[in-house]
């Protein structure tokens, strides 16, 4: 019987191989387990006969013993004799047979016969004893064997077709996942998460509880690669705008104080520039930042500095922003990378207030921006709110170990913090 093979096929076309392949091994199976019951009867049914005869001997050879005369009956189907004389004319071809046969006659000389041939003392004398067994009278007619072979066949078939519906279920369930996640990896339905039949292998879960955790890393990636790129081109889009603005004016007036404030622009922006690209350049970086960074100390000034930058846009919008000092940390981001972490989350505090008060509060373990805006809710769905280049700063903080979380404010308003505890706790461990 040819066994397929195996090669590269669907999910649906691998069952159907499967099936066909184990229901060739269960009919294998069940053919020679049809042959082998039916030589294990035959072989039972000699064997009992055989057995019975060579049991009955003792018993003639103690009746002739006792002067019985041939032939002996003995039960309903065995005769015993102790000459050749008085055995039936038809089986003296049996006595030139070997003492101690005792098995099924094979030839022409009878069918369906047992015989048995010994020897014992008779009277001082050696006697042959004959035993005759009718086989046809006590093993399984043609009709017995018809009904056994009717019989077997069907327990076969019965047996078969269980079999086949075991293994269909049992591939099906192990190729039926594997067809849906493939059908679900191939639909354009990114939203979809990945899933798998109800009751299904535990592997087969797993694997569909990874593929989802990949798929949202890599949308994950992608969005922050996104918002990295529109803060980027935002961020460089300002100061070059900046510096070209102030190269024009440069020929439009040689008074020397003009030309100063001109060139201030000029380095200021390009000053800006620079701890930008920097910044970035520590976020797109392969090697981990924070292994390779020695921590120093923050300081007021250069706080200070940070907040004169926003200072004219929360002035713009009548805000005051405030400073509290309550310890110089020690920190590991550089002055560009922390200088972008907190001018995005006052930028975002100022963008999401009308009024009120901006707070930047220094702790030792934490960076809190506190503002009076119009709440963290409203922040989130507001493009120019607490969501602005959230993405950046939350990629930063990820890099040197630190945990940026966004609260509501007791009364009004978010609590933006910048908690670096959860590194100091990993450095000292």
């Amino acid at each position: 019987m040819k066994v397929p093979k195996l090669g590269n096929s669907t999910a649906q076309s691998l069952t159907k191989k499967l099936s066909l392949y184990f229901n060739g091994i269960a009919l294998l199976i069940g053919i020679l387990f049809f042959a082998f019951s039916q030589a294990g009867l035959y072989w039972l049914e000699d064997e009992i006969n055989k057995r019975v005869l060579q049991q009955t001997a003792d018993y003639a050879i103690s009746q002739f013993q006792q002067g019985a005369r041939s032939p002996l009956i003995i039960g309903p189907n065995i005769l015993a004799y102790d000459s050749a004389e008085a055995f039936p004319e038809k089986f003296l071809p049996l006595t030139l047979y070997p003492v101690g046969y005792n098995d099924e006659v094979t030839d022409d000389i009878a069918h369906d016969l047992f015989f048995h041939y010994s020897s014992f003392d008779l009277d001082g004398e050696t006697s042959p004893l004959f035993l005759t067994l009718a086989a046809d009278k006590i093993e399984l007619s043609s009709d017995d064997w018809r009904y056994i072979n009717f019989a077997s066949l069907a327990i076969m078939i019965l047996l078969y077709l269980a079999f086949d519906f075991a293994i269909s279920k049992l591939s099906k369930r192990l190729v039926q996942p594997v067809n849906q996640l493939s059908q679900q990896l191939k639909s354009a339905q990114r939203k979809t998460s990945f899933s798998v039949p109800e009751g299904s292998a535990l592997e087969f879960t797993e694997l569909s509880n990874s593929l989802n955790k990949y798929r949202n890393q890599s949308e994950l990636l992608i969005q922050q690669e996104q918002s990295f790129a529109k803060y980027a081109s935002h961020e460089l889009r300002t100061p070059l705008t900046v510096i070209l603005g102030a190269t024009k004016l440069l020929d439009k007036s040689a008074e020397p104080d003009f030309q100063l404030r001109q060139r201030d622009r000029i380095a200021k922006a390009a000053t800006n520039m620079q701890h930008t690209i920097e910044a970035l350049l520590s976020l797109v970086k392969q090697e981990q930042t924070r292994e390779n960074s020695s921590s120093r100390k923050l300081t007021e000034s250069e706080i200070k500095l940070i907040l004169e930058e926003v200072s004219p846009l929360a002035k713009y919008k009548h805000l005051k922003v405030e400073l509290k000092i309550f310890a110089e940390p020690e920190i590991q981001p550089s002055a560009p990378v922390l200088r972008m972490l907190l001018i995005n989350l006052l930028q975002n505090a100022i963008n999401a207030s009308d009024s009120g008060v901006i707070t930047l509060e220094i702790w030792d373990t934490c960076i809190k921006v506190l503002d009076q805006g119009r709440g963290l809710n409203d922040a989130e769905q507001s493009k120019d709110g607490h969501g602005l280049g959230l993405l950046i700063v939350d990629a930063l903080c990820k890099r040197y170990g630190w945990q940026l979380s966004l609260t509501a404010g007791e009364f009004s308003g978010c609590i933006a913090q910048l908690d670096f505890a959860c590194h100091e706790d990993e450095s000292s461990s």
